[in-house]
């Protein structure tokens, strides 16, 4: 993953400032905003293509509203995958600034001296398999330290690209009076299925 590598350099990521993390923290913080606003904004597209197609003439303006879902529908997709990475960036940043905050009463106990020995890369991994309390960040890390084998989740895959038969079909409904543009939408993009299986639930 190397996301401090990346962003730090090649120092030891408890040397990085606190500030510098802080910095970091508002500018993910940011873009992962931007990102929520543009996915809400897609979502109302889809919504208005598909009440568009309620009064489609044609088959061929059909397939020409399907399409311009499905490419809404991928970059959706795109932009969830982003939205993830981010926070997870967002979490590694905020675990290592609790550490920092805690430096002081850290320093001189075994838990600090492992940190200290530790690879960058290693100090990573282990940040990101878990997400510290501010309240009881030294029992997190204790277990953290305890649990040095766990390898970093990827995340899922995201999968399912919608196919345009099933847009069309979708269409079909809305112009029957089936679905709603807004159920639709929500059937295409699988916004419910998504936010619930990969998305994190807190930061």
């Amino acid at each position: 993953m190397a996301f401090f590598s990346r962003f730090f350099g090649k120092k030891n990521p408890l040397d990085i400032p606190l500030s510098q993390l802080n910095e970091s923290k508002i500018k993910l913080e940011v873009q992962i905003q931007k990102i929520e606003n543009e996915i809400t904004s897609i979502d109302r597209e889809i919504a208005a293509l598909f009440e568009r197609a309620k009064s489609a003439r044609s088959k061929s303006e059909e397939l020409t509203i399907a399409t311009k879902i499905k490419t809404l529908n991928q970059r959706k997709k795109n932009l969830q995958a982003t939205h993830m990475q981010l926070n997870k960036q967002l979490m590694l940043i905020n675990n290592l600034a609790i550490i920092k905050e805690n430096e002081a009463i850290l320093k001189g106990t075994p838990t600090w001296k492992m940190l200290r020995n530790m690879s960058p890369e290693e100090l990573e991994k282990n940040l990101a398999n878990i997400q510290l309390d501010a309240q009881n960040f030294k029992e997190n890390l204790d277990q953290m330290l305890g649990i040095t084998d766990q390898t970093l989740s990827t995340g899922a895959d995201f999968e399912g690209d919608e196919e345009l038969a099933e847009i069309m079909k979708t269409i079909h409904a809305v112009k029957e009076g089936e679905l709603e543009p807004e159920t639709a939408a929500e059937k295409i993009t699988g916004e419910e299925k998504e936010e619930k299986k990969e998305w994190p639930e807190e930061l």
